[in-house]
């Protein structure tokens, strides 16, 4: 754990560093993200996914979801994307602004195989996510790899705040390549 950042690039790997590892560490607080899209009413609207994939060369992260989904929905009409993640025991918070991107079909058959059965449930409720229903368990969870879906994160700029013995924060954002700039915290 770091107490004090003076170096844009060390700032920028260690923040990397710590979302990787919540593609493999299912303790890590980036597995569990909060995702942020504008709503169909216009209205932001905020949902915790599961950090499936994320690549620090392509500046990407990925999450599943179920295309019936009403996120899906929202992401089709504006694809931007907002997300937050905070790390208690680093005192660092993330704030990722980005574009998505929607995948689906046959394509994803390989990540539909490296999904684990129990999680495969969570694409095929019916009736579909955000339906209103009579009581509490009255929808199904079939596994439905038609309903499968891929969203790439591809990321546009980074809000990184440190709160150790003194603050700091940097934004890093994509121009050619990544530049990153101090900014008061």
């Amino acid at each position: 754990m770091k107490d004090e950042f003076n170096d844009l690039k060390e700032m920028y790997e260690y923040a990397w560093r710590l979302i990787i590892r919540g593609t493999v560490d299912k303790k890590s607080p980036a597995r569990h993200p909060t995702f942020g899209t504008i709503g169909l009413l216009g209205m932001p609207e905020l949902r915790t996914v599961v950090l499936r994939d994320a690549n620090q060369k392509t500046a990407s992260i990925e999450v599943h979801t179920d295309v019936e989904s009403t996120k899906v929905e929202e992401l089709k009409l504006n694809p931007n994307v907002g997300i937050h993640i905070w790390f208690p025991s680093s005192k660092l918070q993330v704030r990722i602004k980005a574009l998505s991107e929607i995948k689906t079909g046959n394509a994803l058959k390989q990540e539909w195989e490296k999904t684990p059965n129990a999680a495969r449930v969570s694409y095929g409720t019916l009736p579909k996510p955000g339906t209103a229903i009579q009581s509490p368990f009255a929808y199904e969870k079939p596994a439905n790899f038609q309903r499968f879906c891929v969203v790439k994160v591809n990321i546009e700029e980074m809000d990184l705040t440190h709160l150790g013995t003194r603050h700091t924060r940097a934004n890093f954002a994509k121009k050619t390549d990544w530049c990153g700039s101090w900014l008061a915290p």
